[in-house]
Order: structure tokens, then sequence, then C-alpha cells
């Protein structure tokens, strides 16, 4: 049996990965989106009301979220978190540099948090378990 203290330091490392990793991967992403956009102010004035930094709060929650559900193996319910944070965006939805770019940010934060779930369950069963019979 793996000894509680290895699961919890596995988790934290696989964490701290995905979650923390996830925030320099979106931001590369949306900012290369910025440089072949047509509109750029029109787009940077869309994006910008809100609170400051809130759309990188939301993406670390949002990781952290999905991340723990694929662990869990409940993959049905991710789509949960997609509905929330549509919701909380559905008017500005209807602009389309807007829904693009949310659109865009969030896949590729979904992306990062399910692989990372995906491949931290792999693994655990090739590197962790092995040593603990």
């Amino acid at each position: 049996m793996v000894p509680l203290e290895v699961i919890i330091l596995y988790l934290i490392g696989i964490y701290m990965i995905v979650v923390g990793g996830g925030v320099v991967f979106v931001s590369f992403t949306l900012r290369i989106l910025r440089m072949f956009q047509a509109d750029k102010d029109n787009m940077t004035k869309n994006i910008t009301k809100g609170l400051r930094g809130a759309g990188i709060f939301v993406g670390i929650l949002e990781r952290a979220i999905v991340l723990t559900l694929s662990l869990l193996n409940q993959f049905g319910a991710i789509s949960f978190v997609f509905l929330a944070k549509s919701m909380a965006r559905f008017k500005q939805l209807e602009q389309r540099d807007f829904a693009e770019y949310y659109l865009i940010g969030t896949l590729t934060s979904f992306f990062i948090a399910l692989l990372g779930g995906v491949l931290a369950q792999a693994l655990y069963q090739v590197l962790i378990v092995p040593f603990f019979p």
C-alpha cells in the first residue's frame, strides 16, 4: 500500500505543475492569438472590462476543479464547469472577438487540466505503485 504522505506529495506536485504551468501556457496561447487578431483595439477593450486579474484567478480555479474531477474519473461533471463559466459570460459571448478569445482560452485550460489528470493517473500506476507492493 502506498503511504499517504507519498500520495499527498504526488498530488501537490501534479496540482502545482498543471495549475501553475497552465497560467503560463494559457497566457502564451492568448498572447499569440492577440498577435493575429485583426482588430486588436476592439478585442482588448472588450476583454479588459471587469476585475483586474480575475481571468487568471478564474483560470486557476477552473484548472484545479477540472483536474480534481478528472482524477476522480468524473469527466461528465466537467461540463458543469464549462456551463457555469459560460453563464457568467453569456452576454459577452455575443461579441465574436470575445467569444473566440474566451473559447480558445477555456479549451486550452481544459485541455491542460484533462491531460494533466490522465497523465497523473498513468504515471501514478507506473512510477509510484510498483515501489509500494
